[in-house]
């Protein structure tokens, strides 16, 4: 697997969940999801570095030099850029993943993202029953359209689909998510297109990337209960079902150290709130 994981300090102004900064962000991917059984000398991280400060290069390169793994050559690599936008900087990803071959996995990651333990295997089994997974359920898709979700959300606040199980969890069909995604190599390829057509401007048309995929056929699904969030209050993935009391408990990094030194039996498990 490939990972992309795009970070900014130009990103336009929103509110985060408290604990939601971009290195606790980061963090939280890096012990919830690379630090994991199950990942392989072939993984590569790559940071895209875009359009950030002095002091945001140094503390991701001394952090990257904390995660370096036994065992593992150039496991991560960081390039600074200076695209000047969201749509550009993930134009630079695509290309860079365009590179691989057909049959490698990648996951584009943005900066404000937290995930759960076990998102890894979870994410891998959903791209063996779809063309792209999000590990994120958004909370978009039960509020209804005319009360400000999404658009294909009826009255009822539901959206038609279909629903699976694979080893490690339930999913369902939906009609769109955000840029933080995974797919293969073989099928980004074949959608290039669809992907330089709506990342033009300054911010990528998300919405109209996935109903554009939809008229191809492609399937994206999204787990029940969610494995990860986006960490805009407002739009945060609901809780149910993730066995955690808030997302800013996930993402303090205290606690979450924790939990994977627990996880990798380093130090006896505790009771804890989540």
């Amino acid at each position: 697997m490939k990972i992309f994981y795009r970070i900014s300090d130009g990103s336009y102004p929103k509110v985060r969940f408290e604990m939601a900064t971009k290195r606790n962000c980061l963090v939280n991917f890096l012990n919830n999801f690379m630090y994991y059984p199950g990942m392989t000398a072939d993984d590569m991280l790559m940071v895209i570095a875009d359009n950030v400060k002095d002091e945001t290069v140094q503390w991701l390169t001394e952090l990257l030099k904390e995660y370096k793994w036994q065992g593992f050559k150039d496991l991560q690599k960081m390039i600074q850029t200076n695209s000047g936008s969201s749509a550009a900087s993930f134009r630079i990803v695509l290309g860079e993943a365009l590179k691989l071959d057909d049959d490698e996995v990648v996951y584009f990651v943005e900066d404000d993202y937290a995930h759960l333990p076990n998102s890894r295997v979870v994410l891998l089994e959903g791209l063996e029953k779809s063309h792209y997974v999000t590990l994120y359920n958004h909370p978009d898709k039960y509020i209804s359209a005319n009360q400000g979700g999404n658009p294909l959300i009826g009255e009822d606040g539901a959206e038609e689909t279909r629903v699976f199980v694979t080893d490690s969890s339930y999913w369902m069909l939906t009609n769109s998510t955000t840029m933080t995604f995974a797919t293969t190599v073989k099928t980004l390829r074949e959608d290039e297109d669809v992907w330089l057509k709506f990342t033009e401007g300054t911010y990528p048309q998300d919405m109209n990337i996935f109903l554009e995929l939809r008229k191809k056929e492609r399937t994206l699904i999204q787990p029940i209960p969610t494995m990860a969030t986006h960490c805009e209050p407002e739009w945060a993935a609901h809780l149910h079902g993730t066995n955690i009391g808030s997302w800013d408990l996930l993402l303090d990094m205290k606690a979450t150290v924790r939990k994977t030194m627990e996880r990798h039996g380093e130090i006896e498990p505790k009771m804890a709130s989540f």
